[in-house]
This record gives C-alpha cells, sequence and structure tokens, in this order.
C-alpha cells in the first residue's frame, strides 16, 4: 500500500471541509428549539451551496448539495431523523432540491471561474504590455530582465524565477514573497528566436500549490517569445551601431588625415623655404627681403599653429570639455585684436570694420572667442575672391552683442547651413580641414550663444554669432 501524500490530503481535506462546512452551519439549525418548515430549510440549504460553490468551486459546491440533500431528508422531512420517505410529494420535492442545488451550484461556480480566468487573461495582458513597454522605453536590458523576473514570480505565485540571457551579465533571479519550498517543481522555457538560443528562463513552482497550467506555461513561453525577439533586435541593433561607429570612425579619419595633410603639409613648405632662403650664404638678401622672409615664417607658423589648436580643440570638443573661463571683456577690443592679427589674411580684400559705440561688455572667455572669430575670419577670406569685400560688424543685442561677419564669396546653399557646422565639411573648392566652423559653434556655444549663416544682399554669406551679456 502506498504512502498517502500529505500535501495532498491536505488540499483533499481543505476541499471537503469548504462542502460541508456551509452545509453543516444550516444544519445546526436543527438543534435549535424553533420549528423550522421544509420550505425554509431548503432555502437555507440551497444557500449553503451557493457559499460553497463561491468560496471553494464545484467540487465544493456538489459536495455541499449532497451533504444538503442528505440533511434536509433526514432532519426536515417526516419521518423525521431518517432516510425514509413517506410521501410521494416529499420525494419529488427532494429530487427537486437536488437537481436545483446541483444545477446552481455548477453554474455558480462556472460562472466564478470563468471570471477568474477573465481576470487572469486580463493580468497576462497587463503583464505582455508591461514587457513590450519597458522594452521599448530603452531601459538597460538587464534592468527589463530583472523586472520581469520579479513580475513572473508575483504574478504566478512561484518559488523562484531565473533568466539567463546572452545580453545580462550572469543570471537574474527574483525570489517569491514565501522563499523556496522543498517539493517544488522546476521548468525551463528557452529563450529562442529565429532559430538561435539566447538563453532561458528557470521557473521554480511553490511546493504548497499546484503545477503551472497549461494556460500559465503558454503566457511564460509568449513572454520567452517576446524577449527572445526584443535580445535578438538588441543584439542586430548593437551589431549595426557598432559597424555604424567604425564606418564613421574609418571616414573621420580618412577625412582627417587627407585635410590635416594639406593643411599642415602647405604652410610647413612656406615656412621650410624661407628659412631655406634665410640660410643661403651665396644670396644674400636685402633688408626689406629678409624682413618679407621672416613675415611670412611668422604668418605661417601661426596657420600651423590654427591648425593644431583646431585639432586639439575638435578632441575636447567630442569629450565635452570645452568650458570656457569667463571674464567681462570689451568686445571692440577684442575685435579690433583678431583683425589686427590676422591682417594679412585680410589684406588682397575690401575689409570694412563697423563697431556701434557703447558696446557693453559681456562675459566670455577671451582665448577661445578669439579663436572662433578668427576661425570664422579665415574662413571668409579663403572663400572671397580678391577685391571683394569682407565686412565685420558689431552692435548690442539685447543684453549681449551680435557680432556679424560677412563676405561677397560663392555663398552657401540653404540645405547646406546645418552641415557645414560638422567636423570635416568642407566648402566647394575649399583646401581647409573642415574644422573652423565646427571649432566656432562649439565655443560660441559653450559660451550660451548662437551661430548660424545667413544670406548676405548682393551675394555671400553672413555669419551671425549672438552672445550673452555678462548676466548670462
Amino acid at each position: 500500500m502506498g504512502v498517502l501524500d500529505p500535501k495532498r490530503w491536505s488540499r483533499s481535506a481543505r476541499v471537503v471541509v469548504a462542502g460541508v462546512a456551509p452545509a453543516g452551519v444550516v444544519t445546526l439549525g436543527a438543534l435549535l428549539p424553533v420549528q423550522v418548515s421544509t420550505t425554509t430549510a431548503a432555502l437555507c440549504y440551497v444557500l449553503a451551496v451557493v457559499v460553497a460553490a463561491a468560496t471553494g468551486g464545484l467540487v465544493p459546491g456538489l459536495i455541499a448539495s449532497v451533504c444538503s440533500f442528505l440533511a434536509l431528508n433526514f432532519f426536515y422531512t417526516p419521518p423525521f431523523h431518517t432516510f425514509a420517505v413517506e410521501q410521494r410529494a416529499d420525494l419529488v420535492a427532494l429530487a427537486v432540491f437536488i437537481a436545483v442545488s446541483v444545477a446552481v451550484g455548477t453554474m455558480l461556480s462556472r460562472v466564478l471561474e470563468q471570471r477568474v480566468r477573465a481576470e487572469r487573461r486580463e493580468r497576462d495582458a497587463r503583464l505582455l504590455h508591461h514587457l513590450g513597454s519597458r522594452l521599448r522605453s530603452g531601459v538597460p536590458t538587464a534592468d527589463v530582465l530583472r523586472s520581469l523576473a520579479v513580475s513572473i514570480t508575483e504574478h504566478f505565485d512561484l518559488a523562484r524565477c531565473e533568466i539567463i540571457s546572452d545580453l545580462a551579465e550572469g543570471p537574474i533571479v527574483a525570489e517569491g514573497r514565501n522563499g523556496p519550498v522543498d517539493g517544488g517543481r522546476e521548468e525551463m522555457i528557452p529563450l529562442d528566436a529565429h532559430e538561435r538560443n539566447l538563453g532561458r528562463i528557470l521557473v521554480v513552482t511553490n511546493g504548497t500549490r499546484p503545477a503551472l497550467s497549461t494556460e500559465d506555461r503558454g503566457v511564460i513561453h509568449t513572454l520567452a517569445s517576446q524577449i527572445a525577439l526584443a535580445i535578438d533586435g538588441m543584439r542586430l541593433g548593437s551589431e549595426a551601431e557598432a559597424a555604424r561607429i567604425e564606418a564613421e570612425t574609418n571616414r573621420l579619419r580618412a577625412a582627417l588625415f587627407s585635410s590635416v595633410t594639406h593643411d599642415l603639409r602647405t604652410p610647413l613648405a612656406s615656412i621650410m623655404a624661407s628659412v631655406s632662403a634665410l640660410l643661403e650664404q651665396r644670396s644674400p638678401l636685402q633688408v626689406d627681403q629678409r624682413q618679407e622672409l621672416l613675415e611670412t615664417i611668422d604668418q605661417e607658423a601661426g596657420r600651423l599653429n590654427r591648425v593644431i589648436g583646431n585639432l586639439m580643440d575638435l578632441s575636447r570638443m567630442r569629450a565635452g570639455a570645452i568650458t570656457p573661463s569667463k571674464a567681462p571683456t570689451a568686445v571692440d577690443e577684442l575685435i579690433e585684436g583678431v583683425v589686427a592679427r590676422t591682417g594679412y589674411l585680410l589684406r588682397d580684400h575690401d575689409f570694412r570694420l563697423m563697431l556701434r559705440e557703447n558696446l557693453p561688455e559681456i562675459s566670455l572667455d577671451l582665448g577661445q572667442i578669439d579663436q572662433a572669430l578668427t576661425n570664422v575670419l579665415e574662413n571668409a577670406a579663403r572663400f572671397t575672391p580678391r577685391g571683394r569685400p569682407i565686412t565685420v560688424a558689431a552692435a548690442r543685442w539685447h543684453d549681449g552683442v551680435q557680432i556679424r561677419i560677412a563676405d561677397r564669396g560663392p555663398g552657401v546653399p540653404r540645405e547646406d547651413r546645418e552641415r557645414v557646422f560638422e567636423p570635416f565639411v568642407r566648402g566647394e573648392g575649399s583646401t581647409g580641414t573642415g574644422l573652423g566652423l565646427a571649432i566656432a559653434r562649439a565655443i560660441v556655444e559653450a559660451h550660451g550663444g548662437t551661430i548660424r549663416l545667413t544670406d548676405e544682399p548682393g551675394g555671400g554669406t553672413a555669419v551671425v554669432i549672438e552672445l550673452p551679456g555678462v548676466a548670462g
């Protein structure tokens, strides 16, 4: 003879008690000194069947129906305290009672069961929706899986849920409220997408509850399919992003090599030629010739220094490390200094400087704004044909200053006016590095200002820089 499972026996006992107890409570009325009619007792027993079916389900409802039938016959149908029936009408009444009580108990338990299933499906749908929302929200995968493991554990009243995925470092584990209980069953659900295994979900049922139902397994399998597809999508997205970054890095590397090679070689060639001429002893130079060669060396060295400075600023810009050290500065003096230092770039053009009076002091990093203006001026000189005008104007703008550097070059199409502020983007026919405007924008925006391109009446382009005042 086999040994009874205590847990199974305990569940069976609870079912029997749920069916017998309501009928037993009604039967206690037979011990009262008050006489109760058979009809009243029958209605009370029907109520007991309803209570049993509502609290325990179909089986307790059927048990309550049988117990109520026997008690109604034994205590309230003559002859009393026997199971015999004297009159045919009483026999018919008892038959009707058992039929009605069984029908009521069955229908009520089914209605309640359907209600429970509907509520369960609604919770399952909410869980699936929650998972989908989390997967699309950009939350880190490990956090999504951790939240899902907790939700599955609570939703299915599990002892433990463990999710193992290629995109998570180590297993994601969630324990049930009561912790692991001996006797629980383990079930493994694979995470498969496009015939590729991406991990698994291990669920451990609590030893005090039944194993997962077919419906529960279906919900978990649906969750597993969604997780697997999301993980596969994240993996493909990561690979695509890595390929894009690699392609962009290669493009920038090629652009940097192409641009910098020319921009470094040209001033170096001029410096080397001037130095060679100065060192040549067989051809003595006049004083003015020596002065001209020295000025060439100075100018080309400055140009070389700006190229290197732009490259260094590019690395700081990409690292987000352009942080100005601001101090109140007279803008008119700053602009006049930049123009004086870059005069050799502007000597072949009709240069015009227009500074309004009473320009306010603004809070800025003198070195950085100097470099931004120099980059813009050098850009204007490069694109403006000889003899054409280049204008630098400054006026009050709200509590700050607006600086406008206009040229009469070929202009920039509207669709390209934002793109020219990107690194290594050069205008047609340009031999520069394509970093000047990109560095200028980074510096201006670090000061809380704006820089943009606009049309210049009569042709050409104007670079408009707006910087906030001392309060900014």
